[in-house]
């Protein structure tokens, strides 16, 4: 969305809750979207609210009636309001507002966990989750208000209540959200819907549902599909495959039409967004074109292998006005997430240190991944990964890089059969990464070091146990790189070292499509930027080109 920012009047004003300093950190959320003009006042009757197109409001402060008539008649005559917390339940005091809102929120409950649940159906809440789990106070009620759109939903002792809805007055709109009690202001999925509702009370809806085309249907296409498929404000529309083998497997499993090559699916008006889905060495082709045909794109990782394909096609999307993304998913991995909110929570002080390891003791496919011309070879496989990660734990610039290959056993495929990549940063940080088919022991996944502890990634190692036909008992191993890593953060303390094993988050499976429809939607932020997923690329190039000069260390500003 390129449009004006809308200015926004937030009114702060608590005697009995410190709205002014609980507030904070959704006020800074919704100045970081940019699309707001923020004015944040104290005193309702000090407002202008003439300069606004939506009053956001955190008070138990009553209004006086000549501020209750101001504020209606703002919304009558077309403005949106967003009452947080208890602000309805104190300025419903006067007739007017409660009129307004059509209902009255009671006193609340005491402060405990709440789960909260979002109401499918609705714009404001499409693509949140289910269930938000907070700490909070309910106001209670007895009802959903008359004409309003019920937008979550909370049980109190065996009653439903809502917590949030939406309602027309006049030309304007009318939002209740009964949060903000404590730390609810700062809950990201709290924020988003506050940012919502703030676009939806300046009269401003979402971008419509969009179509999807995928180019590439192998394995990885079915991912994608999945993924599309599983998440609301995606259609997918069409495939393109050079096979007609896994054409009619895309007929057959998605019911969507096909084609050999790609004019027409970038013809199609239907298909907004395209991914493709093609090896590594063919990815800034049809990125290129499909963002010329006026497509948004998605490109599955590595984004390309030289810097110089990945620039051709950010040039393109900024030519054209067009998202570009990088299927980078592997954000979304549990074990990752709780790393990553240890370190950036400072769980282990200053991170200056960090090996990392993908690999085992097998024989390399014989498809292209093993194929270094069409691949990038090794580094770019897991790497893609491994190196999105390192770059996101540190902060600095990487300043210096070597790299040193092998080539022992496996002489059938071009793919080197270890890889080891040395990354020093500017503040003088280190990091390594390697990836071996040759590993008949296995390194932890992670190590790293912090000025105040560490934390060590280890690999599980699960059986599954299941019957065979004949009732024997059937063994079968996942593969590591298939399971969570069992993530244990050690610090010292005065009695010796104290070990806590971080207990894992649900696994986001469909978060990047989420993102990316958000992002479609509603202009929040993108979770994978190219400028972010070209540092990854930089990164392997200058690797490779370390690697054909023996491993010479090479200087660098990445």
């Amino acid at each position: 969305m390129s449009r004006p920012r809308i200015p926004l009047l937030a009114v702060l004003a608590g005697r009995e809750h410190d709205y002014e300093h609980t507030a904070r950190p959704l006020l800074h959320a919704l100045d970081l979207t940019h699309h707001f003009e923020l004015e944040v006042i104290s005193d309702f009757g000090a407002a202008n609210a003439e300069r606004a197109k939506v009053v956001i409001a955190a008070s138990d402060v009553p209004l006086e009636a000549s501020q209750a008539e101001q504020l209606v008649d703002f919304v009558r005559r077309g403005g949106g309001v967003i009452l947080l917390h208890g602000t309805l339940a104190t300025w419903s005091q006067d007739p007017s507002v409660a009129g307004m809102a059509g209902w009255t929120a009671g006193g609340p409950g005491p402060v405990t966990e709440l789960v909260v649940r979002t109401v499918a159906g609705h714009p404001l809440t499409e693509r949140l989750p289910a269930e938000i789990v907070l700490e909070d106070e309910l106001y209670l009620s007895e009802g959903p208000p008359a004409g309003a759109d019920v937008l979550m939903r909370a049980s109190w002792r065996f009653t439903d209540q809502v917590v949030a809805y939406t309602r027309g007055f006049g030309e304007g709109r009318f939002v209740h959200l009964g949060l903000g009690h404590g730390a609810a202001f700062g809950h990201p999925d709290v924020q988003r819907f506050v940012h919502r509702a703030a676009l939806h009370a300046a009269g401003i809806e979402p971008a419509p549902s969009i179509g999807v085309g995928l180019i590439g249907y192998g394995a990885i296409g079915r991912m994608h599909a999945q993924s599309i498929q599983a998440t609301p404000g995606l259609k997918l529309q069409a495939v393109c495959d050079v096979s007609a083998d896994r054409r009619s497997a895309a007929e057959r499993e998605l019911s969507v039409s096909t084609h050999a090559n790609l004019e027409p699916l970038l013809a199609d008006p239907e298909v907004g967004l395209v991914v493709v889905g093609t090896p590594p060495s063919a990815h800034a082709g049809p990125v290129i074109e499909a963002l010329s045909a006026g497509k948004h794109v998605v490109c599955e990782k590595p984004f390309g292998i030289r810097v110089e394909e990945v620039d051709r096609m950010m040039d393109a999307a900024a030519a054209y006005q067009r998202v570009l993304t990088v299927y980078q998913s592997r954000r979304w991995d549990p074990d990752f997430i709780a790393l990553r909110d240890t370190v950036a929570g400072g769980g282990i002080g200053a991170l200056f240190y960090m090996e990392s390891f993908i690999g085992g003791y097998s024989h390399p496919c014989d498809y292209w991944h093993s194929h270094e011309p069409i691949s990038g070879g090794t580094i770019y496989d897991w790497g893609s990964h491994y190196f999105d990660w390192v770059l996101q734990l540190f902060g600095e610039q990487v300043t210096a890089l070597s790299a040193v290959a092998h080539k022992r056993v496996w002489h059938d495929v071009t793919n080197a059969d270890q890889v080891r990549v040395d990354l020093t940063f500017g503040d003088g940080a280190q990091a390594t990464f390697m990836q071996s088919d040759i590993a008949a022991a296995l390194k932890p996944k992670w190590y790293l070091l912090g000025t105040r502890g560490a934390i060590v990634g280890e690999w599980r190692h699960e059986t599954i146990v299941t019957r065979g036909g004949s009732g024997e008992l059937v063994e079968d191993r996942p593969a590591p790189a298939d399971l969570p890593a069992q993530v244990v953060v050690s610090r010292p303390g005065a009695g010796g070292m104290s070990e806590e094993r971080l207990a894992l988050p649900p696994r986001d499976e469909h978060g990047f499509y989420r993102n990316l429809a958000d992002h479609l939607a509603w202009d929040e932020k993108l979770a994978v930027t190219p400028s972010e997923a070209r540092r990854t690329v930089a990164v392997m190039e200058a690797a490779t080109e370390s690697i054909a000069r023996g491993g010479a260390r090479l200087e660098v500003h990445i």
